[in-house]
This record gives C-alpha cells, sequence and structure tokens, in this order.
C-alpha cells in the first residue's frame, strides 16, 4: 500500500478541531437501491466540532475532475453549543448530525431545504464519554463519565436507561455488530457487557495498569446495500424525505475483530470481549488515535514518537513529530506514514470509500491519500514530482506530454472545497466571482471602536471548517450617516501578513449566536440575484487599461482632481484589533489606491450606494435601497442591484447601464434588472 499527505495549502480552522465524522452520499429514494456505492461515496460531507463550540460540515470530493459540478453551498457553520464541541457522529441512514458539548449537551441536527436545525436536546448536565449509532441508524447509545448509560432511538424516544456503579470512569461504548450487546470500556481497563435491553452481562479486566481509550470492530460503521453496476451518478444532494435511506444486510467475508486501544499505546485485536489470547499491537506511540477502514481490512493508528531521537541540529533540536501506523487484521505492519506535524492528532476518520483519512491535529486539518493496493511506478512517479513543485500551475512547465500533465495534475485536486483563500490572490477573491455557482457564506464582526480614525471598524469573515478567515476589512468614515470604506487587501507587504497569517497566529473571537448564514436561499431566489463574492479563476494579468478619474459621489464638481473621499479623516493613524492580529495595521500615505470600495447612503440610511474606488473595478459596484413603513423607520422591502464584475480584458466596460440617478433623496425606482427581497 501507500499513503502520502495531500499537496496544497494547510487547511486551517480558527481554534482548535476536536472531532470528526464522514458521511458519503446516500441514494435520495428507493428507485435508486441497491447502489453503487464508488460512486455515490465519490462525494460527502465532513463533520468537525472545534474548541468554540461551533461545528462545522464541509463538502468533499475525490473526483479527479475539476469541471465536476459541486453543491451550490459546500459549507455550514452550526451554531448552538455553549462549550467546546467534543463528539460529532454522522447518522448515515437518517442523514442526522450528533453533536456533544463539554457540558454534557447533546444536539441532533437534520437538513431541510438547504437549512440546518435542531430537532432533538438533551442535557443531562453531566460530561458524555461517548456517542454511538447502531448500525442501522435506529438506535442510539449514550454514555456518561459519572457511569450513566442510556439508549434511545432516532427519533428521540427513550428505550432503557441505567447507572453503572464503578470506581472509575466510562470512557467509550460500542454496539456489537449485530447490534444485540452494547460494550463500555472503562478507566481501570474493564470492559462491560449488556444487551439490548439492559441487562448486565459480563465484567472483564483487559489489563490492570492500563485504562481503555476507545475499541471499534472492524465492521461497517453503517451498513448499505451495494451494487457493482449502477447507472445513477445524480449530483443533487438532498437528504431523504422520510424513512432511512440505507437498510441493514448482511456482510460476507468479514469476521468481526474487536479492537481496543490502551493509554500505553497498545492495541489489542480480539475475537470477543473474552478472547483469551488476544493479538497485541505494540504501536510504539503515545495519545494513539486507531480507526478501521470501511472494508475492515486496514488499521490507522495515529499518534506522537515515543522514543525520538532528541539530536541536535543547525537551527535547533529535533522535535518530535506525529506519524500513522497501518496494520492489517493479523496486527502486522503494512506502512508507517511520517507527518511533520508536531502536534498530536486529535482525531482521525476515513472517507470516499477509504481513499482518504483525514486528520485532526490542533487547528490544521490534513487529507491523506491512500492505496490499498500494491502502489505502481507511476503513481510513485506522481507523487515525487508533486512533492518539488509549489502549484499547480507549474506542470505546464515540464516537458511532458499532455496525457501525462492532466495525470500529474490530479495530485493538486483539493478533496476539501472550498480551499482557504491565497494571501497573494486575495483582492482577486474578493474582486471577482468564480464560474461555478458556488455561494460562500460570510460573517461580519465588529471590532473595538478606535476614536483616533473616527468610527468603528468591521471584518468581514469567510466560514470554513467551522471557523471565520478574514478576508476584508472596514470602517466607518461618517459619524451622521451609515457610511464606510473598504480596504484593499493588497495595499502592502504588510498587509499580506495580516490576511495570509492572522488565522493561525491569532485566536479570534467567536460568535455563538444563531444567524441567517447558516440557511440556504431558494433557487428563484438565488437565479435573480448575482453571484456572491467568491474566488476569480485564474488567468493571465491584463493589460493596464486607462479610464477617467473617479470621483466620490459627494465629491465636488470643481474639485475633480482630488483622489481621497470627502469624509476619510486627516489622520493617519493604524486601525489594529488586539482579537484580530497582533500586528496593527498600517495606514500610510491614504490615497485612493489604498481602499477597495466605499458605501455612501442618503440621511436617512434607506439608500446606499457602493463606489468602486480601485482602478480595476468599476465606479457602480451597487446598490441598496430599503422601504419603510409609515409609520416607523423599519425596513420592509429591501431592493438590491449588483451589477456582475468579471476579470475579462475591456469587456467589463459593456456592463449593464447603471442610473446614478437612483440614489437621488426624491428617487426610488431602479433599474428593470434590479432584484428585490421582501423582510
Amino acid at each position: 500500500m501507500y499513503a502520502a499527505v495531500e499537496h496544497g495549502p494547510v487547511l486551517c480552522s480558527d481554534s482548535n478541531i476536536l472531532c470528526l465524522s464522514w458521511k458519503g452520499r446516500v441514494p435520495k429514494s428507493e428507485k435508486e437501491k441497491p447502489v453503487c456505492r464508488r460512486r455515490y461515496y465519490e462525494e460527502g460531507w465532513l463533520a468537525t466540532g472545534n474548541g468554540r463550540g461551533v461545528v462545522g460540515v464541509t463538502f468533499t470530493s475525490s473526483h479527479c475532475r475539476r469541471d465536476r459540478s459541486t453543491p451550490q453551498r459546500i459549507n455550514f457553520n452550526l451554531r448552538g453549543h455553549n462549550s467546546e464541541v467534543v463528539l460529532v457522529r454522522w447518522n448515515e441512514p437518517y442523514q442526522k448530525l450528533a453533536t456533544c458539548d463539554a457540558d454534557g449537551g447533546i444536539f441532533v441536527w437534520i437538513q431541510y431545504e438547504g437549512r440546518w436545525s435542531v430537532e432533538l436536546v438533551n442535557d443531562r448536565g453531566a460530561q458524555v464519554s461517548d456517542f454511538t449509532w447502531s448500525h442501522d441508524g435506529t438506535q442510539a447509545l449514550i454514555s456518561y463519565r459519572d457511569g450513566f448509560v442510556l439508549v434511545g432511538s432516532v427519533s428521540g424516544q427513550r428505550h432503557w436507561s441505567s447507572e453503572i456503579n464503578l470506581e472509575s470512569q466510562i470512557t467509550c461504548g460500542i454496539w456489537t455488530p449485530d447490534d444485540q450487546q452494547v460494550l463500555f470500556g472503562t478507566a481501570d481497563g474493564q470492559v462491560i457487557v449488556m444487551d439490548c435491553h439492559g441487562r448486565m452481562l459480563a465484567h472483564v479486566l483487559l489489563h490492570e495498569s492500563d485504562g481503555v481509550l476507545g475499541m471499534s470492530w472492524n465492521y461497517p460503521i453503517f451498513l448499505v446495500e451495494d451494487s457493482s453496476e449502477s447507472d445513477t451518478d445524480s449530483d443533487d444532494y438532498a437528504p431523504p424525505q422520510d424513512g432511512p435511506a440505507a437498510y441493514p444486510i448482511p456482510v460476507q467475508n468479514i469476521k468481526p475483530l474487536l479492537t481496543v486501544s490502551f493509554t500505553s499505546g497498545d492495541i489489542s485485536l480480539m475475537n470477543n470481549y473474552d478472547d483469551l489470547s488476544p493479538t497485541v499491537i505494540r504501536s510504539g506511540l503515545k495519545e494513539v488515535v486507531a480507526q478501521w477502514c470501511t472494508q475492515g481490512d486496514l488499521l490507522a493508528v495515529a499518534g506522537m514518537e515515543r522514543q525520538a531521537q532528541l539530536g541536535e541540529l543547525a537551527n535547533g533540536p529535533l522535535l518530535k513529530s506525529a506519524m500513522v501506523k497501518f496494520y492489517n487484521v493479523r496486527g502486522e505492519h503494512i506502512f508507517t506514514l511520517d507527518t511533520l506535524v508536531q502536534r498530536p492528532i486529535i482525531s482521525i476518520c476515513w472517507g470516499h470509500r477509504d481513499s482518504r483519512l483525514l486528520m485532526a491535529s490542533g487547528p490544521a486539518l490534513y487529507v491523506v491519500r491512500v492505496e490499498h493496493r500494491v502502489s505502481s511506478l507511476q503513481l510513485l512517479c506522481q507523487q515525487a514530482i508533486a512533492s518539488t513543485l509549489r502549484e499547480d500551475k507549474d506542470v505546464s512547465k515540464l516537458a511532458l506530454p499532455p496525457r501525462l500533465c492532466s495525470y500529474l495534475s490530479t495530485a493538486f485536486i483539493p478533496t476539501i472545497k472550498p480551499p482557504i483563500p491565497d494571501p497573494n490572490n486575495m483582492r482577486d477573491f474578493v474582486s471577482y466571482p468564480s464560474a461555478g455557482n458556488e455561494r460562500l457564506h460570510c460573517t461580519m464582526k465588529r471590532t473595538e471602536d478606535d476614536p483616533e480614525v473616527g468610527g468603528p471598524c468591521y471584518t468581514l469573515y469567510l466560514e470554513y471548517l467551522g471557523g471565520l478567515v478574514p478576508i476584508l476589512k472596514g470602517r466607518r468614515i461618517s459619524k451622521l450617516r451609515p457610511e464606510f470604506v473598504i480596504m484593499d487587501p493588497r495595499t502592502d507587504s504588510k498587509s499580506d501578513e495580516i490576511y495570509g497569517n492572522s488565522l493561525i497566529s491569532t485566536v479570534i473571537d467567536s460568535c455563538n449566536c444563531s444567524d441567517s448564514s447558516d440557511i440556504e436561499l431558494s433557487d428563484d431566489w438565488a437565479a435573480k440575484k448575482s453571484p456572491k463574492i467568491s474566488r476569480a479563476s485564474k488567468s493571465p494579468k491584463l493589460p493596464r487599461i486607462s479610464i477617467e478619474a473617479r470621483k466620490s459621489p459627494k465629491l465636488p464638481r470643481a474639485a475633480p482632481e482630488i483622489s481621497r473621499s470627502p469624509r476619510l479623516p486627516m489622520r493617519k493613524p493604524s486601525i489594529g484589533s488586539p482579537s484580530l492580529t497582533r500586528r496593527e495595521f498600517p495606514f500610510e500615505d491614504i490615497t485612493q489606491h489604498n481602499y477597495l470600495a466605499q458605501v455612501t447612503s442618503n440621511i436617512w440610511g434607506t439608500k446606499f450606494k457602493i463606489v468602486g474606488l480601485a482602478a480595476f473595478l468599476p465606479t457602480n459596484l451597487g446598490a441598496v435601497i430599503y422601504k419603510t413603513s409609515l409609520l416607523h423607520l423599519q425596513p420592509r422591502q429591501m431592493t438590491i442591484y449588483l451589477p456582475e464584475v468579471r476579470k475579462i480584458s475591456m469587456d467589463y466596460i459593456n456592463l449593464p447601464v447603471f442610473n446614478p440617478n437612483v440614489f437621488s433623496e426624491d428617487e426610488d425606482d431602479l433599474p428593470g434588472d434590479a432584484v428585490w427581497t421582501d423582510r
């Protein structure tokens, strides 16, 4: 076999990722069964839980073609937990997601018409040690650290509960492959066995000095009827309307094997909980995390090196690194993947029909591509060449046939979409839409007010892997009117450092309140609206086009040569926020090219105009108009006009005609192409 970390930028969140869970796409109706799991598992959803109490649901794909369509929304940030999320568990047959936080709160989420909502809530006030769905998805096993265990249905009904009197804590709980018994591991090395009705069956001491960290079976987590031939390969994703989307079937040629991992790093492979001669794996790792692949023939064990040679290098001492070891069902070591990760690996999970292994270490997420068969020479050459190249565009510089160049480019296709914006290409990312139809949902947060700059500062964040990535910054420039200026993310090298490194080097304040960012708009509205801010397709640099000098909407006609906005303060201090970055954002030589756009409004705050200040943007970028009621100034209807801006040569001059008089104090009509919504 062969395994290698996926090439590309490191995927990061704004806080530590504590748990992972992946599920594949399942058929939407009974007509599509039986399904070909190879095709349906090319796409899926990754659930992550982080230290800020946010659950991320991100689209993943193992397609080798870049032109494959993706869902319109490929990332969700689910908020509701009041503490760090320690467990996430997909229920693939019923398309539900269970999440648990450190305070004992349990949420069961369900998606309907593009929106995630909480279906069930359970809060006993005690810490949850484990949450496991049965193999058919109809029951849930909840175990608490204080010895209380509970089994309930997928709809929230309690079947039975029991309180086990122990001197130690329960660390994990699992179902047997036939869902007729439940097993619990304790911190003093015991295994407790109960039947599906809550009757005690056995107490077995597996290890006297080591506690049980986790247990699992080399058996599929959920059973789905598989067919090698299927002509259904729809790209549309929707949850099942009624009943489970998968049903249990007998799995042939798989001998259930109980795997128990201990605090010492040893792993026991047992035929059953009462096996007297188990196979013991001496991993030589500490803080181990083990999980079987879906087929049950490969065990991944991740952990830190226990006996690392501490030598002195030219740049300092040799640090310990995390590694992943792979074993077969006989406990034989097959392959070792050395990583450069210097933090413990907190969680791992398999995905995409065992072709991907996802690992969480601190705030970073790593994707490992796994080849179960004997690696071919072509694959080894692909990985060796890709490791020496920095970007996908460097492949075209090689003197290789087109077919080999295409094969080499597949090594750079990311599994998790969208990737983090490139700091060197941030201006294009926020200025131009991409060729696809995906939507990038953002969150805006207000930072601390700075009286020296004349108004509060705001930061626009991109939702990604349950976290927030800063992409734009702006501030208010008027005390009487709601008017703002948006900074250009590519003004100088110092701003690049802020936008590129603030995600990893700093901790961003979390937003625990629910907002409309978790709502998917209807398709009818999406067909009328202009594209959201998204990544621009990579294209060669365009020649500079000479255009007339731009004027701010309120700029006097007698002084068109003034290049700065009239409401910008004359001071030149810096804007800095401790929660955003450790370095201050410089504002030296305040001129027009330091700003991307400006938002102006009338005195009532019911009409807004977005004006492009950068030379590569059109002057008129859009308009927003609120229609208020007669009795009180509350918005009743919002009208948005957004012309489409694309990075093409000379064509952006031929954008739809925009009437600047729409922003006059007594004019309420917009051009016919406007988009309106009711509030």
